[in-house]
Formats: C-alpha cells, sequence, structure tokens
C-alpha cells in the first residue's frame, strides 16, 4: 500500500501558513512584553504604543485593552482609560482586577448618575451572557459540539449495547451544551438584545434636546468618562440615554463607542 501524501505546492503552503501566524503570534508577543515593560518603568505614553500596534494587526484581547486602560488611567485620560476597560469586559466579564479598576476610575467620572433599577429578569439574562469569557465560551461550544458528533458517530458504528447507552447519554448532554452554551455565544456575537454604548471622550459636553447647536436647547451637561448608551444618529448628531434615564442630543465625535 503507497502512503498518500500532499503534493509539494500543497505542503508548501500549509508550511507557510504556519511559519507566517507562528511569526505574527511572536510579534505581538513581543509587541505586549514591551509594552509592559515600557509600563514597569513609567513610559506610559510608550507603553500605549505598543499596545496599539497589537490592536492595528488586527488582535483584539481583553489583557490588551486592560493594559491600554491602566496606561491612559496613568496618563489622567479617564475617559479612555474607561472606554478601554469597558471594551476590555466584553471580552472577560468576570475579571476581578478589571472591574475593580473600572469601578475605581468611574469613581472618578465627575457626573454622578444612579442606575436605574434594572428587571430581576434582565439582570440574569445578563448574568447568564456574560457568565465566561468570550474566548473560553467558543473553546466549550467547539468542543461541546465534537463530542456531540463523535458520540454519534460511535454509536452509529454500533459497539456494545452498554456502551451504546453511555454513548447516546454523553450525546444528550454534550449536545445540550452545544445548544444553550451556542445560544449564548451567538447573542455576544451578534449583541443581540443590547443597545450600542459609548463613553464621553471630551471634558465636558453640553447636551441638546434636539441636534442643533442652538444654546437654548441645552438641557443638560456630561462629562469625560460617562457611559451612555446610543438610541438613533442624525447626520453628525447622537441621541444618548444616561444610566439614569436622560436623554438628549450630542455630537458623534465628543464619544467612542465600546
Amino acid at each position: 500500500m503507497t502512503r498518500r501524501t500532499l503534493p509539494a505546492a500543497t505542503a508548501a503552503g500549509v508550511l507557510s501558513l504556519t511559519l507566517f501566524i507562528t511569526d505574527v503570534c511572536k510579534a505581538q508577543s513581543a509587541l505586549f512584553d514591551e509594552g509592559n515593560q515600557r509600563y514597569q518603568a513609567g513610559d506610559f505614553e510608550g507603553a500605549l504604543e505598543q499596545y496599539q500596534q497589537i490592536l492595528g494587526q488586527g488582535l483584539e484581547s481583553g489583557a490588551v485593552y486592560y493594559n491600554i486602560g491602566n496606561a491612559y488611567f496613568k496618563i489622567g485620560q479617564l475617559g479612555r482609560a474607561i472606554l478601554s476597560y469597558e471594551r476590555a469586559r466584553r471580552l472577560m466579564p468576570n475579571d476581578s482586577d478589571l472591574l475593580a479598576n473600572l469601578e475605581l476610575a468611574r469613581s472618578m467620572t465627575t457626573d454622578d448618575i444612579a442606575p436605574r433599577p434594572e428587571f430581576w429578569l434582565f439582570r440574569a439574562v445578563g448574568w447568564w451572557v456574560g457568565l465566561l469569557p468570550q474566548p473560553a465560551l467558543a473553546w466549550l461550544v467547539t468542543l461541546a459540539y465534537l463530542v456531540t458528533m463523535g458520540a454519534i458517530i460511535l454509536v452509529i458504528l454500533r459497539p456494545t449495547e452498554s456502551l451504546v447507552t453511555w454513548l447516546r447519554r454523553v450525546a444528550l448532554v454534550a449536545s445540550t451544551v452545544s445548544l444553550i452554551f451556542g445560544l449564548n455565544l451567538m447573542i455576544r456575537e451578534l449583541g443581540i438584545g443590547s443597545a450600542d454604548t459609548a463613553v464621553i471622550i471630551e471634558d465636558e459636553v453640553m447636551v441638546q434636546s434636539a441636534p442643533s447647536d442652538d444654546s437654548e436647547l441645552q438641557i443638560f451637561a456630561v462629562h469625560e468618562g460617562t457611559k451612555v448608551s446610543i438610541e438613533r444618529q442624525s447626520d453628525t448628531w447622537v441621541e444618548i440615554v444616561l444610566e439614569d434615564g436622560k436623554v438628549g442630543w450630542i455630537r458623534a465625535e465628543v464619544l467612542e463607542p465600546i
């Protein structure tokens, strides 16, 4: 029997792709390490440059956003620090250090906004959706799916009757896990049921009752670091909702989406 091998061109392509991915990972790791070294040395702006280069290469990581938030906090850019912490929280929602730093940063903002009470069902859904970090969630769904398929294939091959019984149970449990957490992952990926949110990055912004610069339409002010929900947009204007329910319009360039 002769052994089948990949065509030379295909094998070379696979090897080149593997080497390319390895080189990219090494480069990103080097940037991350260099950023950490600069941060430890007190060069926070230099650390920011290294971390942002990683994002510029297309890698989105909770750890990178967290470190960016720390660097912005150190140089006094509170709004961008909170923005980065919020972006990190999307990827690692239960990280205790991140949540503590975010809470500290938010306590230093000018606006003291008391959130409206949230219906218990929405709180429960929010807890479930944020139960696991997104990368871990993706791995869990993939593993559960593979276990389900493997168990089904083994059942089809008809091993001993006792083993078939156990395989069916394994397939049932794994498929249930895949379905439940797959739905969770889909909600996270598509942002189903969640409003677009953003953070104010300017020192002070006057909120208007309509999308206009008319000073007579000013209703209240918001300040750097305040988190808002985006309801709708009109040209260069954005209608925002604060956590206490206040609504108004501001210029789009004074905030950054999370």
